[in-house]
């Protein structure tokens, strides 16, 4: 199963050999997917896979509580730099803005590679196969929708449609898994993760797990190399659509031409507020790239939301 699953990845390319019949502009469809397609986190998942084989593995929670604490630490030394710029926002140099966003989320490297390095050093991912966490990643759940959502423009004949999942998650096979048991023909879909590293000849985990998805730039980046790719295949920019639901993911959304945001998570409706944008409402409408950012509370209405920006 693990060369048919591997050999997967970079296959989503054959998309953008569609014929968009409309004329439309080709469509790239990004998505984040721990609780933006999932219904829950999956890390916690990924790592148990690894537990059930090795049980000497350090419990994973300890993970956790580090990182939480590192978080809260970061969170209370940025407090009074947010609040600073809140009360003083009539000033040009004091405002909260896009630029002062990027500036606070990639502040927040050190805490996240502080959190691999923990994973890394006690090596709590090493000793599994691509086959079990591709089989571990069936047993996840999509929020209703969400494949339907995929699907929709992978089947649809007047889009050239680039679909991608861009995550922090630890694992290609167990994104893959997921996508399969849901619907989703993961050989239509290219994967930019933080993929764990495995040893040639064993096929075993290493433990090692590089840091190439860890903060909101990160994801901005890939996602900016897909549309590269796609401007170069069809001789024009796509239409971007990126969907997600932490802060984490607020950069590429407000990037996107239709933004998606997920979930109740109050951080990225807090500096939306603080940023001026407006939830439904068009930004840069006179230019040739206006964008807009959708709140969701399901998936039922995303298709509609993207469709009423493409036509």
């Amino acid at each position: 199963m693990a060369a048919a699953h591997a050999a997967t990845k970079g296959t989503a390319s054959a998309l953008l050999t569609k014929t968009a019949a409309s004329g439309r502009p080709p469509l790239v469809l990004a998505l984040d997917f721990d609780k933006t397609l999932t219904e829950h986190d999956t890390i916690a998942d990924v790592a148990a896979v690894a537990r059930r084989i090795r049980p000497e593995h350090r419990d994973f929670e300890w993970f956790v509580d580090e990182y939480i604490k590192d978080h809260d630490c970061f969170e209370r030394e940025w407090a009074a730099r947010i609040d600073r710029r809140r009360r003083d926002g009539d000033r040009d140099d004091s405002t909260i803005d896009r630029g002062f966003l990027d500036e606070y989320l990639e502040a927040l490297r050190p805490v996240e590679n502080a959190s691999l390095r923990r994973v890394v050093d006690h090596r709590i991912l090493a000793g599994v196969t691509a086959d079990d966490l591709f089989a571990a990643g069936t047993a996840v759940r999509f929020r209703p929708g969400a494949a339907d959502t995929i699907n929709h423009f992978i089947r649809t004949p007047d889009h050239s449609s680039s679909i991608c999942v861009v995550s922090i998650n630890w694992s290609e096979s167990f994104i893959r898994g997921a996508l399969s048991a849901n619907g989703v023909d993961c050989s239509l879909v290219d994967i930019y993760c933080n993929d764990m590293a495995f040893d040639a000849q064993t096929g075993l985990s290493t433990g090692h797990l590089p840091s190439t998805m860890v903060v909101a730039s990160d994801k901005v980046a890939a996602i900016a190399s897909v549309a590269r790719a796609v401007t170069e295949t069809h001789g024009r920019p796509p239409t971007l659509v990126y969907a997600g639901d932490s802060l984490t993911d607020l950069p590429a959304l407000l990037d996107a031409n239709v933004g998606l945001l997920f979930g109740d998570s109050k951080a990225p409706a807090d500096w939306c507020e603080w940023l001026a944008v407006r939830f439904g409402e068009q930004r840069g409408v006179k230019s040739d790239a206006s964008q807009v950012l959708y709140k969701l509370d399901s998936w039922d209405k995303a298709v509609a939301a993207v469709e009423a920006h493409t036509s």
